[in-house]
Order: C-alpha cells, then sequence, then structure tokens
C-alpha cells in the first residue's frame, strides 16, 4: 500500500535525524528502509543484490518524498547545497534551525500527523473544539502563516481555559458561593478578567490537589496561558505592530502539548472532588 502523505513526512523526519544522509537520494534510501522496518503490514521480501532502500519505494513514492522536502525547504528546516563547493540540489543540509529541531528527538509541530497522535494519547479527554482549533493551528504553522498559528492556538487554548473555570465553578460546594462565583464569571468581559477570578481563588485550592497536579502548576497553568494569550492578541490586532514569528509559535505548540494536560487533568479533579 504506498505510503500516504502524513506518514511519508513521519519517514521522513525520522531520516533527517540519521546521520551520512547529504543528498536527497540518501533521503529517499533511509526512508525506504524505514518503511520497510514499519510494521508488518510492510513486510517485504529480502532486496535484491546491490539494491538499496529504494527498491521498497513504490510508483509516486519518490516524488512525494521530494514535495515534502521542499516544503521542509521552504518551513526552513532543510536548505540546498552541503558546502561552499556543493551549493545546490541534489546536495541538502539541515539549517540551524533544522538541527535544533532534529536534536530534541520528539514529536515536532513539522509533523502534524504524528504530533496529534501524541497530543491524543497525552491527553484523551480533550476537548473536541480544542483538537479543532490545534488541528488548523498545525496546518497554519508548516505552511509559514504564523499570525493564524498563534490565532487558532489562541483558540485552542481560550476553550480548555473556559472549560477549566467552569469545571472548577461547577465543584463549588457552598451554593452561595457558588452563585457569587458564577455571577462574577457570567459579568466578566473577557476570558483574562474570567480567569483572573480563577486564579484568585486557585491558592486555596492547590492544597488540596495531588501531587501530579500540582507541581509546576503556576508555570504550566497561568505562565503558558498568558504566553499563548499574549500572541494571539498580538497576531489578531495589526495595529499593535508586533510580528509573531516561526520560533514562538514552534515553542508554543511544543508547550501547549502538557499545558492541555494539566488542564484536563484539573478538570477531571474537578468533576470529581467538590470544592
Amino acid at each position: 500500500m504506498p505510503m500516504q502523505m502524513e506518514e511519508a513526512r513521519g519517514f521522513l523526519m525520522q531520516a533527517l535525524r540519521q546521520p551520512h544522509w547529504t543528498e536527497v537520494e540518501g533521503l529517499l534510501m533511509a526512508v525506504g528502509d524505514l518503511k520497510a522496518k514499519a510494521g508488518p503490514q510492510r513486510q517485504q521480501l529480502p532486496l535484491p543484490r546491490g539494491a538499496d532502500g529504494r527498491s521498497h519505494l513504490e510508483k509516486g513514492e519518490s516524488a512525494l518524498i521530494s514535495e515534502i522536502i521542499w516544503t521542509f525547504i521552504i518551513q526552513g528546516i532543510l536548505v540546498p547545497g552541503r558546502d561552499d563547493s556543493n551549493r545546490n540540489l541534489p546536495f541538502l543540509r539541515l539549517t540551524d534551525y533544522g538541527r535544533r529541531c532534529m536534536e530534541e528527538n520528539k514529536i515536532l509541530p513539522h509533523d502534524p500527523d504524528g504530533y496529534l497522535k501524541e497530543f491524543e494519547r497525552a491527553v484523551p479527554s480533550a476537548d473536541p473544539t480544542i483538537v479543532e482549533y490545534l488541528t488548523e493551528a498545525l496546518q497554519c504553522f508548516i505552511h509559514g502563516l504564523n499570525r493564524s498559528a498563534a490565532i487558532m492556538l489562541g483558540g485552542a487554548s481560550e476553550k480548555g481555559i473556559l472549560l477549566l473555570i467552569d469545571s472548577y465553578a461547577a465543584s463549588i460546594a457552598d451554593p452561595n458561593k457558588k452563585t457569587t462565583i458564577e455571577n462574577q464569571i457570567s459579568k466578566a468581559s473577557s476570558i483574562f478578567r474570567k480567569y483572573k477570578i480563577f486564579e484568585k481563588e486557585f491558592p486555596a485550592l492547590k492544597q488540596k490537589l495531588p501531587q501530579d497536579l500540582s507541581d509546576n502548576v503556576d508555570t504550566l497553568l497561568s505562565g503558558v496561558f498568558s504566553l499563548i494569550r499574549s500572541s494571539r492578541n498580538e497576531s489578531g490586532h495589526p495595529a499593535s505592530g508586533v510580528s509573531v514569528d516561526r520560533d514562538t509559535n514552534y515553542s508554543h505548540l511544543k508547550l501547549f502539548v502538557p499545558y492541555c494536560q494539566r488542564i484536563c487533568g484539573l478538570i477531571g479533579w474537578f468533576q470529581n472532588n467538590p470544592t
């Protein structure tokens, strides 16, 4: 069965972490080898004598991989050329940015399918709206639409925070306090003001939380919320004059998985523990 775009992109990301490739053909060989080792559905007979990983590639797959290589060039991960003596294709090398990405050895935003699989594994209870906005943020990111990526990621973050605030309000045991907090949240004119109401109550709640939810919760919750919100506001208001760049979105997308994981963990705790 021929590879689809997302699968081929994942194999190419793995190939880029391997040593000794210096040109397009070397990456085609590496992707072919990775495809052959990917699982029972990819089992193939041993290669003929003198053949290489390219023999595992089916019709059209070399062109598909070449297309992805060009998207990585556009995204600033790869650049044509190997050195001063070989400055053009078919030679390739990682950019400084590309090397930093590969050194992390984690699922990266440049591999949207792999990123979303990791997100769904880490946060299986994530609200569908969060997943929808996150998916669009990733697509904007890989196409270089940095303002749009920041706005979509901000939407995903906002949905998570609103669900967290609502789950806290619903957990309040004292009916008078519950009514007061719910009225304050309802009247708050922005998510920032709603979050401030929750933030004021949160210190007393932290003492009741299990350690896996309380560890570094201020940095992971308030810190990341503020970062993503700031980028979203700057991207959505051209008059600010601030440009959200690729590296900022890259960092925020990496932070989003543990951030949303903690939000959903807290929501689950509030749903099961009256406060």
